[in-house]
């Protein structure tokens, strides 16, 4: 699977950080959801650490930059993810729909 931050991601980890103000706004916005799916997640700048997060990246550079430590990731698309309905508490998605190939069948598909 061939997307664009494989060609441009190749330092985003060290260039993009968490703005503090964004990641207060998404911990908010989770509330009481557990079991989180992060799609799009590149290197993880805003998955909460204090829950279980599943991701879908499509760009093998960004899985490769995310840290060990980092969520679960799973590499695919946003218009075709892999989960039941029900799978997770609550669904996120940030800095990235405007990537997404398709973007109604994105959120479609985005199971909460």
């Amino acid at each position: 699977m061939t997307v664009i931050y494989d060609t441009i991601g190749i330092n985003y980890a060290q260039l993009r950080r968490p703005d503090p103000r964004i990641a207060a706004i998404i911990e908010t916005a989770l509330g009481n959801a557990e079991n989180v799916l992060n799609v799009g997640a590149g290197t993880g700048s805003y998955e909460p650490a204090d829950r279980k997060v599943t991701t879908v990246e499509p760009s093998i550079e960004m899985i490769r930059k995310r840290s060990s430590a980092a969520a679960e990731v799973i590499q695919g698309s946003a218009d075709d993810l892999p989960f039941a309905d029900g799978t997770f508490d609550a669904s996120m998605a940030i800095l990235t729909i405007h990537y997404w190939p398709d973007k109604a069948a994105g959120l479609r598909e985005m199971p909460a």
